[in-house]
């Protein structure tokens, strides 16, 4: 008998149904706008009213919004038309932005025949290889495999290297460590695991998902940090103090799926539970709602205000996985907190992608619907994996 309070049948279906309604909104919006039918590829910097403002090629987003179509195809709806929109991007990133021996440029001209800037970032690497592995496994198509393989393998060798000093956007630093690498790879691995098999990423992937919860997790500071010293220690400065919310929910997220992927329910769940918790109770705004932004642990009053849509839809789906898996009060009324506060302020009235800046009040800041990283990922996939957990849910819960 569920308890008074936690997520009961009734409300993960409706939840469920209600996550997958947005989630198509977005992505038909995306699917009419986003195709460049002149140089291929996709076009993803857009402002308010979807007013294209270029066509630049910068391969995370290609690669995040391929991921995005393919498993909206393979998840959600099996609609041809989300899997020929990823196979645009698919074609484009194969036919330009490979930059070899596992590398992928970061930015390309219009056309792609230009490289802007080259391999300078481990995580257009980790994006392409969700990418190609979602779209082989959506299409069945298995060439893009010696590819996946290539970059699978890159990605392990410069990851497990301290002097590989590809991190853009972070600098790289003699002796520190950065969480978002190993962050990203513990989704991204998983993601090509269903391409090159489980067993044979499963070692690579417990390394990663052991260096998030156990050293960017347990440190003098309380919080699991941005970056941290090669020892473990706190990196003692403004940029090693940081506080990411949204990365954390993220990071624990993906934890938490593959410990449900493996029917694990031990002390790491349980850890990664905590985590998300206590993250809960200094990011969330209890006041106005929604989830704040990053902070300096020692400073956390001088945080902005602000609200970004990615922290707080990564954040939807960490405290719905916490009241999902936790079955306590506490953990489903801050996802319900959290899920309403999103529905009336990043929603906009008229359906659609949302808005990716509002202030405290819930004003909106910015429209721009797309942008430099910015396009169908954080807010479409944070949807698909919510109306992915609530319909299991609905399927289990008394």
């Amino acid at each position: 008998m569920k308890r008074e309070g936690t997520i009961t049948r009734d409300e993960a279906k409706k939840c469920s149904e209600q996550y997958r309604s947005w989630l198509m909104e977005i992505m038909e919006e995306w699917g009419e706008h986003t195709i460049d039918p002149e140089h291929g590829g996709f076009d993803t910097d857009f402002g308010g009213n979807w007013k294209l403002r270029s066509h630049e090629k910068n391969i995370w987003a290609q690669a995040r919004q391929t991921y995005m179509f393919a498993a909206v195809y393979q998840m959600a709806d099996q609609n041809e038309k989300w899997l020929s929109t990823a196979k645009v991007g698919r074609d484009f990133l194969v036919k330009y932005a490979y930059a070899g021996n596992g590398r992928w440029n970061y930015r390309l001209s219009e056309d792609g025949k230009n490289v802007e800037e080259g391999p300078c970032s481990i995580f257009t690497d980790l994006f392409v290889l969700m990418a190609l592995s979602q779209y082989a496994e959506a299409s069945g198509a298995m060439g893009d495999l010696p590819l996946i393989e290539e970059t699978f393998e890159s990605i392990k060798q410069n990851i497990e290297d301290p002097d590989f000093r590809d991190l853009m956007p972070h600098v790289w630093r003699e002796g520190i460590c950065r969480h978002s690498p190993y962050m990203i790879a513990v989704n991204a691995v998983s993601v090509a695991g269903r391409a090159l098999g489980r067993e044979r990423v499963r070692p690579f992937l417990d390394q990663c998902i052991d260096k998030v919860l156990h050293f960017f997790g347990e440190n003098e500071s309380g919080f699991l940090l941005e970056s941290l010293r090669e020892d473990g220690r706190v990196w003692d400065t403004p940029e090693g103090r940081i506080v990411n919310p949204g990365h954390i929910f993220e990071g624990m997220a993906f934890c938490l799926d593959e410990f449900m992927k493996d029917g694990e329910c031990g002390e790491d769940m349980d850890r990664a539970l905590d985590i998300i918790r206590k993250t809960a109770e200094v990011s969330l705004d209890r006041e106005r709602g929604g989830v704040l932004g990053e902070f300096d642990y020692k400073m956390p009053d001088g945080r902005s205000r602000d609200k970004i849509d990615w922290v707080n839809c990564e954040g939807l789906y960490a405290l719905a996985l916490a009241a999902v898996l936790g079955e306590n009060d506490r953990d489903a009324a801050n996802y319900r907190e959290l899920h309403n506060f999103c529905e009336r302020f990043f929603r906009p009235r008229e359906g659609g992608d949302w808005y990716p800046l509002i202030d405290r009040s819930g004003n909106v800041i910015r429209d721009n619907k797309g942008g430099k990283h910015r396009a169908a990922f954080h807010v479409p996939r944070a949807l698909l994996r919510l109306s992915l957990l609530f319909a299991s849910c609905s399927r289990q819960a008394g």
